[in-house]
């Protein structure tokens, strides 16, 4: 008899850590900027993302070794555990307004997140088998970009609230740390057998190149996924930091008005990563990624073009949100599928480690852009950047054309 496949414990407790990461982001980028002189609105966005991702580059390496040598599902407990002071600690930061305290509690919450993330993901082959992989990866994309569209969305919100907004935002870090942490005591899985011991470097730079030559002998292809999410997350966090300054100077939108657009921005990447899962089926189909890429491409180049009003505009940056949701599941689900047993957890903490190392270029290249040329011109960068990552992946990731024939039913 098969056994139910339990993935909700897995699914939430993935989707309240995103939540909390991206609350905590936004509430420094929407509350913290008032505490220090006008004209660094971009210095702050910049440092929020910079020290939410910092901890994936310098602790990445020991995220992959925990997967390999300790039992993921307990990774999972103990990350979610950490959650709860760590919070707590970022609230404090905000209770006496001091920029440094809440920029350390994005820097903890970043190293707990990156710990959590390679057993995470591992778990999703161990929860519900080979034909589930691009199923279970769907769902935690989709999940984790609705976390960010309720982090966001509630961040605007709570900053245009006046009274008692201290105390909302504690009961806000404390149901969802808790909850998240309540959830992983329920994440069960039948796991692989964890090494004894692993002589890997702990060093980022030399787990990079260490990573970067296992692939070019035993799978090139991965070298290419790696970069291509990579970028993938270079332009998503531009698109990100971009609309904070965009929305309320060029669009004149409110704090909740802006998050409501960041919000529907992040459903919409959800919805993109869902119907990405759906149209593959159990299968990997990396013919979708052209689809993703185009739509991506010609939504932010109409950005720059028309230069359009607050409607439009959302209409024209869900278009390529939902169009990076298309491309970036196939992309996951092949490292899923073809990287076996423990080396995924390598796998994945390579990604991480050089998806972060992107979003931090992508601050301080979000700082120099928009300073310089202003939020209209950082769209048209967004653009180029979304236009190589398609011709890049169309090149170099075989199959493409054949399982975009197969999916859609053109003959090339």
């Amino acid at each position: 008899m098969k056994t139910k496949v339990n993935w909700l414990p897995l699914f939430l407790s993935n989707y309240l850590g995103v939540f909390n990461d991206n609350l905590l982001k936004n509430l420094i980028c929407f509350i913290s900027i008032y505490w220090v002189a006008r004209g660094n609105e971009s210095i702050i966005i910049m440092l929020a993302t910079g020290f939410m991702v910092l901890p994936y580059i310098l602790f990445s390496p020991y995220a992959g070794f925990l997967a390999k040598t300790l039992q993921k599902q307990k990774i999972v407990l103990y990350a979610k555990f950490a959650e709860i002071p760590i919070m707590i600690f970022a609230f404090t930061g905000f209770w006496i307004e001091n920029i440094y305290i809440v920029m350390i509690g994005m820097f903890f919450m970043g190293l707990q997140s990156c710990i959590y993330s390679p057993s995470k993901y591992g778990l999703i082959r161990e929860i519900g088998g080979e034909e589930k992989i691009s199923f279970g990866t769907g769902m935690i994309e989709m999940l984790t970009f609705m976390g960010v569209l309720t982090g966001t969305f509630i961040a605007g919100v709570i900053s245009d609230i006046i009274q008692n907004q201290i105390w909302i935002i504690f009961i806000a870090f404390m149901i969802i740390s808790i909850s998240g942490y309540i959830c992983g005591l329920y994440v069960k899985a039948i796991e692989s057998e964890p090494l004894k011991k692993s002589n890997e470097s702990l060093n980022p730079i030399s787990f990079i190149i260490k990573n970067y030559k296992w692939s070019l002998k035993n799978s090139p292809e991965l070298n290419y996924v790696v970069l291509g999410l990579a970028t993938f997350w270079l332009v998503g966090s531009m698109i990100q930091m971009n609309m904070l300054i965009h929305c309320p100077q060029n669009l004149g939108l409110s704090n909740t008005e802006t998050g409501v657009v960041m919000a529907l921005v992040a459903i919409s990447i959800g919805l993109g990563t869902w119907i990405s899962g759906l149209i593959a089926k159990k299968h990997v189909e990396v013919g979708i990624i052209p689809v993703g890429g185009i739509g991506l491409t010609l939504s932010t180049l109409i950005i720059y073009i028309v230069n359009p009003g607050s409607y439009i505009f959302t209409i024209l940056i869900m278009l390529a949100a939902f169009s990076a949701g298309l491309l970036k599941v196939p992309l996951n689900a092949w490292m899923q599928a073809n990287i076996k047993g423990r080396k995924l957890g390598d796998a994945i903490a390579y990604n991480n480690l050089v998806d972060f190392v992107f979003i931090l270029i992508s601050a301080g290249l979000f700082g120099f852009l928009e300073t310089i040329f202003g939020s209209r011109n950082v769209f048209l960068v967004i653009t180029l950047l979304s236009l190589f990552l398609t011709l890049f992946l169309v090149i170099k990731l075989k199959g493409v054309k054949q399982s975009f024939s197969k999916v859609f039913k053109i003959s090339l």
